[in-house]
């Protein structure tokens, strides 16, 4: 390999300004029906405790609030008296208020229903499952305006999951109902309930190496072309391309662990790479053949994003890897920038668009980490409301940027795509998905990946639906 040397031209930008962007969210638009449910209010928003003596029936809301007489699980209840609890059928949750599930306790001849009613007239994503206790011998049911969309038994410890795209419409009811069963006993059939409900915006493909242990997707272009990397069962991370359905694998020369991270238009890629020393290089990889390069100086250089004119923005440090400096790297040239005001070592861009705006992360001086953009020279920070950090990783030729941030309410990651100021909100449609998006092309398609279990990552493109 042969590494191309570049003059450094060193361009600190701490006198710039740093903005604030006014943004906001479309979180009112996300619904969880454990995380939402309320012990005082029935209807409760959009949710609504009830129950059936058939499917068919009308739906009545449970009269009683209370809890349990032995296990405490506090919520709502029925009016059929129980030895257990104040009326069946019953809805609840765990001692303490837990949110992450709901109990439903079906009747006997009767169901314990969640109701979800529509505030617009729009597609929903509603995503969710039903799960034995151990012995539960009951049935399960999701119902669109009173049409069946799913109907199943549960028996034992089984699970239901769903996903289901619906169109309620304005006032329009999907409800979530627990039985005791054919034989109409509801003795030992609690019923465990997860669903969440958020607007269809995307149709998802899940992208996963073959035999890896995690796959991540990272850069899209216009031709929907990706790249990313993948972990194999030995724990080694290599990066890849992934194009029409097929992968393929991009590892420099004397690689021991490589990471591919922007792609352009012409299919140019650039990305990062550890030798054996333990040394990191950037590198292009161009008509088949890789090209290396570091930051003069550097110990360790990263390249993270590259645009269309073939400008690279990337991180480096000098010897200690747990810093970052920026740089951007322009015909054979080096501008490196922090964030003005940032705590010293933490900004990392990790995209660039063709009118050279650059996205990336920083910390600042009390350790909180937020996103930014910066263009012509002057710098914008990015904080998504209620969000204890914000990341920002992708920018495509409109301006329009995506990242992930996490919420201050402990519910993990989320995706997002900031457009004018307005951020949507973007979650892999399966239970605590911990969504993060990576890439945008100029058409909108999206890539990053997701972690249901908080271990293993499934890449993912999703083009937006018309």
């Amino acid at each position: 390999m042969t590494k191309i040397l570049y003059r450094a031209l060193i361009l600190m930008l701490l006198a710039v300004p740093s903005l604030g962007q006014s943004i906001t969210t479309d979180a009112n638009l996300h619904f969880s029906a454990a995380r939402d449910f309320s012990f005082t209010s029935n209807p409760n928003g959009s949710w609504s405790y009830g129950y059936k003596y058939s499917l068919t029936d009308p739906f009545n809301l449970d009269p009683i609030s209370g809890s349990t007489y032995f296990s405490g699980e506090a919520g709502w209840f029925g009016p059929i008296p129980g030895a257990t609890a104040p009326g069946f059928p019953l809805v609840v949750v765990g001692p303490g208020g837990g949110n992450d599930v709901l109990d439903m306790g079906p009747g006997p001849y009767s169901y314990s229903v969640v109701r979800w009613t529509a505030p617009s007239n729009r597609r929903w994503d509603v995503v969710g499952m039903f799960f034995g206790t151990g012995m539960t011998t009951g049935d399960v049911h999701v119902l669109r305006n009173g049409r069946s969309l799913l109907e199943s038994p549960l028996n034992g410890s089984d699970v239901v999951p769903f996903f289901r795209v619906v169109a309620p419409g304005t006032g329009g009811t999907v409800d979530f109902a627990a039985g005791p069963g054919p034989d109409g006993n509801n003795g030992a059939d609690p019923t465990g309930f997860q669903a969440t409900i958020a607007p269809h915006l995307y149709r998802f493909t899940r992208v996963d190496y073959p035999g890896a242990t995690s796959t991540r997707l990272l850069s899209i272009n216009q031709n929907g072309a990706a790249v990313g990397d993948y972990v194999d069962a030995t724990g080694t991370t290599h990066g890849m391309r992934w194009a029409n359905g097929v992968f393929t694998v991009l590892d420099p020369p004397g690689a021991v662990l490589s990471q591919a991270r922007g792609i352009n238009d012409a299919g140019t890629i650039t990305g990062w790479f550890a030798e054996e020393s333990g040394a990191f290089h950037g590198y292009v990889f161009e008509n088949n053949a890789f090209t290396v390069f570091d930051v003069p100086g550097a110990a360790h250089s990263q390249a993270l994003g590259i645009n269309n004119r073939g400008d690279i923005v990337g991180a480096y440090d000098v010897g200690d890897l747990s810093t970052g400096f920026g740089f951007v790297l322009k015909k054979g040239h080096f501008t490196l920038f922090e964030v003005p005001g940032s705590a010293p070592g933490t900004t990392i861009p990790f995209g660039i668009n063709d009118e050279r705006q650059i996205v990336g992360t920083y910390n600042d001086r009390q350790g909180n980490s937020f996103g930014f953009l910066r263009a012509a020279g002057r710098y914008r920070t990015i904080s998504l409301p209620s969000a204890d950090s914000t990341l920002t990783t992708g920018i495509n030729e409109d301006g329009t940027i995506v990242g992930n941030y996490f919420p201050n309410d402990g519910t993990g990651t989320h995706g997002f795509v900031l457009s004018r100021g307005k951020t949507t909100i973007v979650e892999f449609p399966v239970l605590m998905s911990r969504t993060r998006v990576r890439g945008i092309s100029e058409e909108g398609v999206i890539a990053g990946f997701y972690s249901p279990d908080g271990l293993t990552l499934h890449g993912f493109v999703a083009k937006p639906e018309d």
